[in-house]
């Protein structure tokens, strides 16, 4: 974990309320895994107070290593967030909290993401296919076809794609989560090989765990919180657990999702 300053390239809306910032700094020693996430402070001053939790995605260019960001303007941070100009001064922390896992035996993945669920497991993917697992079934879901994140990168990529849309602007006009159960009903799988990673609203990654649970499908789940510290102290980002196997001093049975996730055996949490 590193506190690090570094300085915004660009900051641009990609989708309706949906921005890409890019950050440069001393990134060559930075390891971010899938899953993991940074702590960024905003401004300088007190508004906004705290710094924002976002998962984030090394990119190699010609002039060096950069940091990139997609975030959705939801709230006060992420507007004022919106309006930052190149060429500003940020400051990060991380990288922070525990990634994703690829058992060693993985042959296969099947990759569920809602919304901005799919920005942490764009790196994963990516890794997926580093380790030459090539099976990758990816399942998105979107309020709507402008708000498909990657959706060209992706099909250029090759990954198998499974859309869908609120508005049925594109693929099924639906849940991603039809079309997730759909799949597993209509195509059997070795299920010791293969492995599920999901990201999104929390009642998205709740239908998904009980799906994956129904198939006996190994499911990992990255789980979205608000966040304060980032580090542990704060205890503003405890989740119930149905074991108490993580760091957490506590008798409850919670885990604080900054340190002992985001990402969770699906199993664990108690939905």
């Amino acid at each position: 974990m590193r506190n690090i300053h570094v300085k915004v390239v660009s900051n641009q809306e990609t989708a309706p309320l949906c921005f890409r910032m890019v950050l440069s700094g001393p990134f060559e020693n930075f390891y971010l895994q899938p899953g993991q996430f940074i702590m960024l402070r905003i401004g300088n001053g007190y508004d906004p107070l705290l710094r924002r939790p976002f998962a984030a995605y090394k990119v190699k260019t010609l002039k060096g290593i950069s940091l990139e960001i997609f975030y959705a303007v939801v709230g006060h941070g992420t507007r004022i967030m919106s309006r930052i100009r190149p060429d500003a001064e940020l400051e990060l922390l991380g990288p922070l909290g525990n990634g994703f896992r690829i058992p060693d035996r993985t042959t296969g993945a099947l990759i569920v993401a809602g919304g901005m669920g799919i920005v942490p497991l764009r790196a994963l993917i990516y890794k997926l296919l580093d380790t030459q697992i090539h099976s990758i079934h990816l399942f998105m879901g979107s309020k709507s076809a402008s708000h498909l994140l990657f959706h060209k990168e992706f099909q250029d990529n090759e990954i198998l794609l499974h859309v869908s849309t609120e508005d049925g602007s594109n693929g099924h006009h639906g849940l991603i989560t039809e079309l997730f159960s759909h799949f597993l009903e209509n195509h059997p799988l070795k299920k010791d090989n293969n492995v599920c990673f999901t990201c999104g609203p929390s009642s998205m990654l709740q239908t998904v765990a009980s799906i994956a649970s129904r198939y006996r499908l190994p499911c990992q789940v990255s789980l979205e919180s608000r966040m304060a510290c980032g580090i542990g102290a704060c205890l503003g980002c405890a989740v119930k657990l149905r074991n108490h196997s993580c760091s957490s001093s506590s008798p409850e049975n919670y885990g604080r999702v900054c340190i002992d996730g985001p990402v969770f055996d699906a199993r664990e949490v108690e939905w």
